[in-house]
């Protein structure tokens, strides 16, 4: 007796109509589904004109958007400088003996500040000076045989009396040359104690007792408090608009020290990488202000007029990352617009977009 696996007609019928239905049942459900989510089953408003609910001023105080004019600036930054700033090296190789300053120390002009090893210049001073003694001493008996001899020209050779001549005139060379051996070696012995040229502060100290001084080789560098200047690099576009002795307004930031200053030099010279000119300006710093070399600082360049619009900060209020003001009518209905800000001054901020002046603006209900 054999069995059949597989179904009937009756059971592949029903499996028909079973996915038929689950089918129909799947596109119906989608159907509603996106009915309900276009707005079929709620009520909708009707198409016209819907009134508007505004807000009225009430008993917020109005401030009126002021429109000016105003110079327009350009900011160019830069650091302080010395005018004049000195670096203090040897002219001889020798042993540093002591260093009388440190970093942040006043100096005098013709205070010592290095004093070398200058035994072996004085060993040579002493050589010297023997050396002049013997060529004197020579030079001596030099001229006493050319006098000698000048007075018997007559009886003796001309060989003989240019001989004791030449002899005479080369001890008188010796002396000459050994006195200007010992004239150099007095100065020489001079650059052992490197002194001060003009007041100043010791900025920086390079080097220590027992280390070797050479030529070239800064040991101390030297700055004058009182002659500073602000060195800024204003665009080459504005530069030519500048002149020897133009004031312009500048800011220290380190101390929010804010002054005048003139220019005092326009270098001739534009650097490629910045499109910028070198512009010095020369500061005036008072007693109650420290302004050091290196500090950051500000001027300020007017290249024309423009109009701006302000606006009391406290009028402005914030949204998230947005800015908005309320704007009343002429009938005291508030409009609600979005501002774009600028700079602030003495409690106002600049408008640079959403007002055009003239504008009433309440103050946020307190």
């Amino acid at each position: 007796m054999s069995t059949d696996p597989r179904p009937g007609p009756a059971a592949r019928v029903f499996g028909v109509v079973k996915t038929v239905l689950t089918a129909t049942l799947a596109i119906a459900a989608l159907g509603l589904f996106l009915a309900w989510m276009g707005g079929a089953f709620h009520e909708k408003v009707p198409p016209g004109v819907a009134p508007v609910e505004r807000t009225k001023a009430g008993n917020r105080a109005l401030v009126t958007a002021e429109r000016t004019v105003g110079a327009e600036t350009v900011t160019a930054v830069g650091s302080v400088q010395p005018k004049r700033k000195a670096d203090v090296a040897s002219q001889l190789l020798a042993t540093i003996r002591e260093i009388k300053p440190r970093s942040g120390d006043r100096v005098k002009a013709k205070d010592i500040l290095v004093v070398l090893d200058d035994r072996e210049l004085n060993a040579q001073q002493r050589e010297a000076t023997a050396s002049l003694a013997a060529a004197e001493a020579d030079l001596v008996t030099r001229r006493s045989n050319y006098e000698r001899i000048k007075a018997l020209k007559g009886a003796v050779s001309a060989e003989e009396f240019s001989n004791v001549e030449g002899a005479f005139r080369v001890a008188e060379t010796q002396v000459r040359r050994a006195k200007e051996t010992i004239g150099r070696i007095e100065v020489q012995i001079t650059y052992a104690r490197i002194a001060a040229t003009s007041d100043g502060i010791v900025a920086d100290r390079f080097a220590e007792p027992g280390d070797l001084a050479s030529p070239g080789k800064p040991l101390l560098t030297l700055y004058d408090p009182n002659d500073l200047e602000l060195h800024v690099n204003v665009p080459e576009s504005l530069a030519s608009g500048l002149g020897v002795g133009k004031p312009l307004g500048i800011r220290i930031d380190a101390n929010n020290w804010a002054t005048t200053a003139s220019v005092r030099e326009i270098v001739p010279l534009a650097q490629q990488a910045s499109r910028s000119v070198l512009v010095k300006l020369g500061l005036t710093v008072p007693s109650s202000v420290s302004v050091l070399p290196g500090m950051f600082g500000r001027a300020v360049i007017p290249v024309g007029e423009v109009e701006r619009v302000w606006l009391p900060q406290a009028a402005v209020q914030r949204l998230g990352q947005l800015d908005l003001v309320d704007v009343a009518d002429a009938d005291g209905f508030l409009t609600r617009r979005f501002v774009r800000l600028g700079k602030t001054f003495d409690g106002k901020v600049e408008i640079l977009s959403g007002l055009s002046g003239g504008e009433r603006v309440a103050l946020p209900a307190r």
